[in-house]
């Protein structure tokens, strides 16, 4: 397979940490240039070159794929941008800030074209945990638990101001909120159309456009309760259980979510029997595969594990969440 040659637009934490050497890593992606304010941060992503402005990374002929992962707010102005100069676009969770604007984003799309970037879908125990649930071995799901909790937001951060964008909700949020989504359609062969908000409580805020820095509801997703919590002012907490008329799925160790070269574990507990099954997985780079993956989606066709139509359905549920 010919590399997809990258470009990103930003080279900030994400960017540094994790996308860059995963382009470096993967056998299918090189990348060729990092648009940035920042020349030497831009460098120490290893690309063949830097240039200043993002035009210049979306016009560059040697780009097939568009990396994007700026403040939140101006997610839909570079995706329509890469995706006019018919660009291949990977962009950061939240895709949008409003169910609107992500409608606007994946309709200018061409089918394969746009993918979120909500990259624990990639991991191997995501993976595992659909087939679980779509195989039946938990039963009829009757409840999910789902928390995502950290601290220590610099007080410049865009996180901090929702303007930008900001706020617990949509900043660890699409990881909550998408993993019961998903594990909910997968149990029944029917996507999640149907979302009540039963109770929610915003237990603090920031600023004079109060941010969200800690929220927790109750939902009802397609009739089964999800109990829900994200904070980005909290200790540091991450839990995922779902709970079946046969059996009890749970995400065990400290990073539910972010798992990240780091081995992790599945246990399924039987509710007659007591027994518990607990799955090992070992220790990969989710960044690498979705990378990888992107790279099947243009050369082959395949289908991306981040749908359009799911990045939708996690949209609208982020509105009714923020809004109710």
């Amino acid at each position: 397979m010919t590399p997809v040659r990258w470009g990103f637009l930003g080279a900030g934490f994400v960017a540094g940490m994790a996308m860059g050497p995963a382009v470096h890593a993967s056998h299918n992606a090189q990348l060729q240039v990092v648009g940035a304010r920042d020349k030497d941060r831009a460098l120490s992503l290893g690309p063949t070159r830097v240039v200043s402005t993002y035009e210049e990374v979306i016009t560059d002929s040697d780009v097939d794929a568009v990396y994007i992962s700026l403040t939140n707010e101006v997610h839909e102005q570079w995706v329509e941008s890469a995706l006019n100069a018919d660009k291949f676009v990977l962009c950061e969770k939240p895709l949008a800030i409003s169910h609107t604007s992500a409608r606007r984003m994946t309709s200018a799309a061409k089918p394969g074209q746009l993918v979120e970037a909500l990259w624990y879908r990639w991991h191997p125990r995501f993976q595992r945990t659909l087939d679980i649930v779509a195989a039946g071995a938990i039963g009829e799901i009757t409840g999910i638990e789902s928390t995502f909790c950290f601290d220590g937001v610099p007080e410049d951060n865009y996180r901090l101001q929702a303007s930008r964008g900001g706020g617990a909700t949509l900043d660890v949020g699409p990881y909550t909120l998408d993993s019961a989504m998903k594990l909910i359609g997968a149990a029944t062969g029917q996507p999640v159309n149907d979302v009540e908000i039963v109770r929610r409580r915003t237990l603090m805020s920031h600023g004079k456009d109060g941010v969200d820095l800690t929220t927790q509801a109750e939902l009802l997703m397609n009739d089964v309760p999800v109990t829900w919590r994200v904070s980005i002012n909290s200790p540091a907490e991450q839990t995922f259980r779902v709970t079946g008329t046969l059996a009890t799925l749970s995400w065990t160790g400290a990073e539910a979510f972010t798992v990240w070269k780091s081995p992790c574990e599945l246990t399924v507990t039987d509710t007659n029997k007591g027994s518990t099954t607990t799955e090992a997985f070992d220790s990969c780079d989710p960044y690498q595969l979705m990378i990888e993956q992107c790279g099947e989606v243009m050369r082959e066709g395949s289908a991306a594990l981040m749908t359009n139509e799911d990045s939708l359905r996690l949209a609208a549920i982020i509105d009714q969440v923020c809004e109710d």
